[in-house]
């Protein structure tokens, strides 16, 4: 690989050698899914939090539950087609 040299002199690879095409969109789950499922799981750590600082373990476990509920609510929307739909990656040809 080509290597440039920095300002302050530390060698840097060569910028044109990357595929921006590739690591564009990488996709971060920005989808109703993805939205909805972590949306109820903040609300279930939420009050996890004031039920663990109250001492109050009732309220800790049902804020477990709470958590749960938001996985499976993000995973069922997921399989109803509301999440990301599956990118497909072009190979690298320098792995080959």
């Amino acid at each position: 690989m080509s290597q440039s040299v920095a300002r302050n002199g530390a060698t840097d690879l060569d910028k044109s050698t990357i595929d921006y095409s590739v690591i564009a969109d990488p996709g971060h789950g920005n989808s109703v899914a993805a939205w909805t499922g972590v949306t109820i799981m903040l609300i279930g750590i939420t009050v996890g939090c004031v039920g663990f600082t109250i001492h109050n373990p009732m309220v800790t476990y049902i804020a477990i539950g709470i958590v749960a509920v938001g996985l499976i609510v993000g995973l069922i929307m997921r399989a109803m087609g509301l999440g990301n739909k599956p990118s497909e990656r072009r190979p690298n040809p320098r792995t080959r």
